[in-house]
């Protein structure tokens, strides 16, 4: 029997946020998504949604929230099919990013 500890949607979400970073740090080639830190995933009990909370404050560029965003929207398509192809689940979340600002 399964510990009740852990539900399956933390597991994944942990393996999510792991698989992103890193194919933000070493597949992702656009300069406004370097050196932005993955904080946590949390994904809806079924597993069709995830929201991705990162960090652009303890990078060393001086990139706006805004142009991170944009970044990451242009490369969502391509992170996404990275995580179905890297992870083999039966359906890949829809991803959502959020800045967090830390100072």
């Amino acid at each position: 029997m399964p510990s009740q500890d852990f539900k399956r949607s933390d597991r994944i979400a942990d393996l999510i946020k792991v698989e992103i970073s890193k194919v933000l740090s070493m597949e992702v080639k656009d300069p406004r998504v370097q050196g932005i830190t993955v904080l946590n995933v949390l994904l809806t009990p079924d597993m069709k949604k995830a929201d991705i909370f990162i960090s652009n404050s303890n990078s060393f560029n001086e990139i706006d929230s805004e142009e991170v965003k944009i970044g990451l929207e242009k490369a969502k398509g391509f992170i996404r099919r990275k995580l179905s192809r890297n992870l083999n689940l039966r359906r890949t979340p829809e991803i959502f990013f959020k800045i967090e600002e830390i100072f």
